[in-house]
């Protein structure tokens, strides 16, 4: 990085990261623990991560191990992990019904729990059949 250019605030790339995995900062805070008004101030740079929790948000946000820390440190951006199955469809995308939940525009959450339902139904369908 050249040093006529600032490197992005990690709470900025942390708001960036969320709306990548297209989560609510309410989803984001139950898989992290903490309340929604926390991710709020965390992402608008008021505050840093405690390291205590550093690792749950990488966690929750697909990132690599550390990756937080060092950001808070050198400036260095956030960095995804690898294999990331968070990125990976939940839906299997050969179903009619789970692909079209998994394309709606709605938070990932709530794509999640209708692919569930959709599961349980034809689970209950089947078993429901077969007795």
């Amino acid at each position: 990085m050249s040093q006529s250019q600032s490197p992005v605030p990690v709470g900025e790339q942390l708001a960036h990261r969320r709306e990548e995995l297209d989560l609510t900062q309410e989803a984001l805070a139950r898989r992290v623990g903490i309340s929604a008004p926390t991710v709020s101030v965390t992402e608008r740079g008021h505050t840093q991560i405690r390291v205590s929790k550093r690792a749950n948000w990488e966690q929750a946000l697909g990132l690599k191990a550390g990756t937080i820390s060092r950001a808070y440190r050198d400036g260095t951006p956030i960095e995804v992990a690898d294999d990331n199955p968070q990125e990976r469809p939940y839906a299997d995308l050969s179903d009619r019904l789970e692909r079209t939940a998994w394309e709606m525009p709605i938070d990932i959450e709530q794509r999640r729990l209708i692919i569930d339902m959709l599961r349980e139904a034809k689970s209950q369908g089947r078993q429901g059949r077969g007795a």
